[in-house]
């Protein structure tokens, strides 16, 4: 878990010379986009091959340290032989880095964004702070990251691949695992843990922040929309605020005391559109690395439809191809982006572009008031799992392709389809050949086995009304983007309509068992409906004759309208949760040195678990708040953890059956079950006793 500074300098070389390999990629792919567009796809491109090379040379040796040899070797080869052809061709290649300096200067909202992400840099290892031996969580990392934890360790003290969970042997592991194979690459190599857990995720905030600007300004075609979509995406916060606001003394300061009462993630009074840095970024790594390849890729898709850069389809759908095993709603979100202007594309190409845009400015409120009715139609039941609402999706599922499909007719007729078939092609062949085998191999197993996809109305909105759950929780920025797609032009409505397909799906089928992980599907749509916002609120500033008091509301409103996330923030700097103490990390220590890489410890399913999430050993049943939630089948295992340690002698076949190599018993165990210790005491020798901690050895 402590690494050593040579393992720890390695590791950082490593990840660093991975970097130079995408900066050098990028130079020669992307010869005519800026220098600092350059650095941050060629950062990607790195951050991409340190997840994918080493996990696709674990199927031949296992997830090891001569893979992560073989791995940087493979982008050695390709780096040289991609400079070599460029030096033949003539190119000029610039990495770019030295221009970094003019990017800012031209675009000085980027130093705001520097700004944000040094923030951003604080919170991470704050997030994870060891001392005295003791392991620290802040509010938004102390349920998840034990379960990341569990990964990144797993895989690298165990080298198995495919991984299964340690935290259910013998279950392929099919959440987005390459999130946390990065750092288990870096663990691997002798990082200390809290180096392998934070650096990658302050490389790929940065990657999202700066990769979120440069789509928002390619998307928007100005740096002072941009920067106001920006504000408005990364410092999001509702009415919530409100809240807090008067009533008895301590009102206001419980937002920097109460667990999770904050102005954006108050759940008391269904406050759910929680704060992009604090409650996405920070603890979902998933969401964190998805969005650092997302927005990039965005940002070529969109160079490609808009600007004409053919090549960037190819480009764009092999790193959308990239995407399923790092975070699979990203995939499942690009797509619907994809799909939205593919249609926008063939309504131009059938000179129907007007009434393409009239269709879909109807359909906004249309679309409104249809939620609403189905809100006050359909049953709590039906809410919840209706294979009405599943009947509804493929209906109109089915009505999209049918007017796509007359539209590709159109299209042939008037000869205009070959430019559709060279550029939507390419990207469709590009990312389903790289993505299909990734869907087939995990995602697709747990999907069908778990039950996951299942009709479901109204994301969390529970019992408030629609329109009132979605302006409480977004803000004014939600009218303000409502009406910027309603005044759009239909070259502006083109570019913004995705959120439209995305909140559709969103708002009616579920992909997961937790109902709240959908946001992870709207947020993409928030991406657009802020570029929508800001085009509305600068058409306003307009108004105002002189530039600087434009500047100066826009900066004051950004500054209302960001109160509630500065305040969240706030609470998450000053939150400290102790999440394993000096007896947990002496047992982790012990596992982690003395006991054999593959074994199988009995304890009990509490979330924080230092045998699977500090020593990364398989134990036989991990916590509900995860297995469920993943859509797993861990009914039996849980009950036969009770009957094991209730009637031990009774049920030896059971320690067979599961495998179990040494059992826990502590204070928790003893809170859990009624533990039968003498048993235990007469019948298993001690392998390690601290007084409060027991670990006995099955033989």
């Amino acid at each position: 878990m402590y690494g050593s500074f040579t393992g720890g300098m390695a590791a950082v070389v490593f990840l660093c010379f991975f970097q130079l390999c995408g900066l050098c990629l990028s130079a020669v792919i992307f010869p005519r986009e800026g220098p600092g567009t350059r650095a941050l796809l060629g950062s990607v491109l790195g951050s991409v091959s340190l997840q994918w090379l080493p996990a696709l040379m674990g199927f031949v040796s296992g997830f090891t340290r001569a893979g992560h040899m073989a791995a940087a070797v493979i982008i050695t080869l390709a780096v040289c032989g991609t400079l070599i052809w460029a030096k033949r061709s003539g190119r000029a290649v610039s990495i770019g880095i030295k221009d970094l300096p003019g990017a800012f200067l031209r675009h000085k909202f980027l130093f705001f964004v520097l700004a944000l992400w040094i923030v951003y840099c604080v919170l991470v290892p704050h997030s994870f702070y060891w001392q005295d031996n003791i392991i620290y969580s802040s509010q938004a990392t102390y349920g998840d990251m034990s379960m990341h934890l569990s990964f990144i360790t797993s895989l690298a003290r165990q080298g198995t691949f495919p991984p299964s969970y340690s935290l259910l042997p013998g279950t392929r592991l099919s959440y987005p695992f390459l999130s946390d194979s990065i750092s288990s690459s870096l663990y691997l190599l002798g990082a200390p843990l809290r180096l392998a857990y934070c650096l990658p995720m302050l490389l790929s905030g940065a990657q999202v922040f700066f990769g979120g600007w440069l789509f928002l300004r390619v998307l928007s075609g100005s740096d002072k929309k941009a920067g106001l979509a920006f504000t408005f995406f990364f410092l999001n916060g509702g009415l919530g605020l409100m809240y807090f606001l008067g009533g008895e003394e301590g009102n206001f300061s419980r937002i920097f005391t109460a667990f999770y009462e904050t102005p954006t993630n108050y759940s008391l009074e269904n406050i759910r559109w929680v704060n992009v840095i604090v409650d996405m970024m920070l603890p979902q790594r998933a969401t964190l690395f998805g969005w650092a390849l997302l927005f990039p890729t965005l940002y070529l898709l969109t160079r490609a439809v808009f600007h004409h850069k053919r090549r960037y389809y190819l480009i764009a759908g092999l790193m959308a191809g990239a995407l399923p095993m790092i975070h699979t709603h990203s995939f499942l979100a690009l797509g619907l982006v994809c799909g939205a202007w593919l249609t926008a594309r063939l309504f131009r190409d059938n000179r129907l572009s007007v009434f393409a845009a009239r269709l879909g400015k109807a359909l906004i409120p249309l679309g409104l008031i249809a939620m609403l009715t189905m809100q006050a139609v359909l049953s709590p039941e039906d809410r919840s799992n209706s294979d009405r609402l599943l009947g509804l999706f493929l209906s109109v599922f089915s009505l999209w392709a049918g007017v796509l499909l007359l539209l590709l007719i159109g299209s042939i007729k008037k000869r205009r389809i070959r430019p559709v078939i060279f550029t939507w092609g390419a990207l469709l062949l590009a990312a389903l050949a790289l993505a299909l085998p990734q869907l087939f191999t995990w995602t697709f197993r747990q999907v069908s086995s778990g039950g996951m996809v299942r009709g479901h109305f109204g994301w969390v909105i529970g019992d408030d009304n629609y329109l009132w759950f979605y302006l409480k929780n977004i803000g004014p920025v939600w009218v303000f983007a409502l009406i910027g797609l309603l005044t759009a032009d239909k070259r502006r409505f083109a570019r913004c309509c995705p959120p439209m397909a995305i909140w559709f799906v969103a708002e009616l089928i579920e992909f997961q068992p937790n109902d709240y992980d959908n946001n992870k599907l709207l947020y993409v749509g928030f991406l657009f409906l802020c570029c929508a916002a800001a085009d509305c609120i600068w058409g306003l500033l307009e108004l105002i004759p002189k530039k600087a008091p434009q500047l100066v509301s826009a900066a004051l409103l950004s500054a209302l309208l960001a109160a509630p996330a500065a305040l969240t923030v706030a609470r998450e700097y000053v939150s400290r949760y102790e999440l394993y103490g000096t007896g947990a990390m002496n047992l982790a220590l012990f596992i982690d040195d003395q006991l054999p890489r593959d074994a199988v410890l009995m304890t009990d399913q509490r979330h924080n678990n230092e045998a699977a999430a500090l020593a990364g050993r398989n134990i036989v049943c991990g916590s509900p708040i995860y297995l469920y939630y993943h859509g797993l089948n861990y009914y039996q295992q849980e009950w036969d953890l009770r009957t094991m340690y209730e009637e031990p002698g009774k049920n030896l076949e059971l320690f067979k059956r599961h495998g179990v190599d040494y059992v826990l018993i502590s204070d928790f165990e003893k809170k859990s079950y009624t533990v039968d210790t003498a048993w235990f005491d007469e019948n298993l020798p001690k392998e390690f006793d601290d007084g409060g901690r027991i670990l006995y050895r099955v033989d």
